[in-house]
């Protein structure tokens, strides 16, 4: 159906072009009735249609190929892209200090990133959210761990992560980590002061001990008069 409007349409554009220009059309139908024995314009008509056959269908098929080079390259892109964006919200949360929102994001990357980069980056991102919330030596130790295993993983390979990251988490950790010598620091002296009161208290005692042994003797030798007086004579 298509195809038949198509060539009833070439035959108008052919037709227009006979009452337009109607001695170079006889002229090119005695040329081709002389050649070929058949109409001039049959021959434009079918000539035409071919050429736009041809013309259909190298437009198609350019289409067509560029569509599934398009489609195959926007395939190709959208992961990367979508997993790029997820690291930028992740780093976004931990800079502005949202680490439980930015541990969700990068635990999700490291689950569904199929790159081996995108993965090794996002257990970076997550090594440094689980040292910056690490409260007690056990967390602070899985952090390490797996910043270690980042390092093992990227080898030589050049650092593309954000370093700012590695350098709050540090930061943190120094700052409990000298909170806690602060803290210790009290309690040695607070332990320290109680022990040295105890001592002063042991050190009373004992005078007051010793005063009482004093007085007890003296006491002693008091009675020991007061019966020697009376024995009878």
């Amino acid at each position: 159906m298509g195809i038949f409007l198509v060539e009833r349409l070439l035959c108008r554009i052919i037709e227009s072009e006979v009452v337009l220009f109607p001695s170079a059309f006889h002229h090119a139908n005695k040329v081709f009735s002389r050649t070929i024995g058949i109409p001039g314009y049959m021959t434009i008509l079918s000539s035409t249609f071919k050429l736009f056959s041809l013309l259909t269908f190298l437009v198609i098929s350019i289409s067509t190929s560029s569509c599934t080079s398009l489609l195959v390259s926007l395939k190709a892109t959208q992961p990367k892209d979508a997993i790029t964006t997820t690291q930028v919200t992740a780093e976004t949360f931990f800079i502005n200090g949202n680490f439980d929102d930015a541990l969700l994001e990068f635990e999700q990357i490291y689950e569904t990133a199929a790159s081996h980069t995108d993965r090794n980056s996002a257990l970076y991102g997550l090594a440094c959210t689980q040292m910056i919330l690490a409260n007690s030596d056990l967390q602070l130790i899985e952090a390490i761990d797996n910043l270690l295993r980042w390092d093992a993983n990227k080898g030589t390979a050049l650092f593309i992560e954000n370093r700012h990251l590695l350098t709050l988490a540090l930061r943190q950790q120094s700052y409990l980590i000298q909170k806690k010598h602060v803290a210790m620091a009290t309690r040695e002296k607070r332990k320290n002061n109680v022990i040295t009161y105890q001592r002063k208290k042991i050190s009373q005692m004992a005078n007051t001990l010793k005063n009482l042994q004093h007085q007890l003797e003296e006491l002693e030798q008091i009675d020991e008069i007061y019966q020697e007086k009376r024995k009878p004579l």
